[in-house]
């Protein structure tokens, strides 16, 4: 009596338990990985616009500190000596209308600058050769940025305009959200809250995510704030 051997292999229900296994398997992988990637594409989004409005902070913060140099009390005012060119002395911010001569009250009659979205501020150009007005404005959700040197004429109407304003930084949503960028505190021993007085600027930026998040379609922001104090005096 002869008796079969079986044949060596897999039953086909063996090869679809495998196949079925290697599928549930493969998919989860694959699930997980588009999660991954999602996920570091959003928060890649974010930590640009992190890092994009902490350069803005920083330079604004460096601008600040040097505002106000020099000051006129750096320049000989005695007789004869004639009076030293006003383009040539620092006030520490500026303002319009009346500048320089009828100081306004910050946050009640000064108008826009300094504001809560709009700030000029006078330093030294850096190269022996006067002074310069630098100015951070918000036009919609860009905050624009320019520097020019100072003259004698209307600090805004000076620095308006592309010529001067370049884009500094985008999606900044704090004019959407009624959140002021710029708030001011004053020398506490100052009779008024007049620009010249102005002390410390802190900053609060609200930068939005360029692309929404793959994850929910949601655009992100991030909140960043930062005090900057002028260590100049003010005359």
């Amino acid at each position: 009596m002869k008796t079969r051997k079986r044949a060596n292999g897999y039953s086909l229900v063996e090869l679809l338990v495998a196949a079925v296994l290697f599928t549930i398997i493969a998919g989860t992988v694959f699930s997980l990985l588009l999660s991954a990637q999602l996920r570091y594409r959003g928060d890649s989004d974010v930590t640009t616009a992190l890092q994009q409005a902490n350069v803005a902070i920083d330079q604004i913060t460096r601008d600040v500190h040097s505002a106000g140099y020099p000051p006129p009390s750096s320049f000989a005012a005695s007789p004869p000596a004639p009076q030293p060119d006003p383009r040539s002395m620092a006030l520490p911010f500026s303002w319009s209308s009346g500048y320089p001569n009828t100081p306004c009250t910050v946050g009640v009659t000064c108008g826009s600058v300094p504001g809560n979205y709009d700030l000029i501020l006078e330093t030294d150009t850096g190269d022996g050769k006067g002074v310069q007005w630098i100015r951070y404005s918000l036009d919609g959700t860009t905050l624009m940025r320019g520097a020019t040197r100072k003259t004698t004429g209307d600090p805004v109407t000076s620095t308006s305009g592309n010529t001067v304003l370049v884009p500094y930084l985008d999606n900044v949503m704090n004019g959407k959200q009624g959140v002021p960028i710029f708030s001011y505190v004053c020398d506490p021993a100052s009779p008024a809250n007049y620009p010249s007085n102005i002390r410390e600027v802190n900053v609060l930026l609200i930068v939005q995510a360029s692309e929404p998040d793959p994850q929910t379609q949601q655009f992100r922001t991030i909140k960043l704030t930062g005090q900057a104090v002028r260590i100049n005096p003010n005359d």
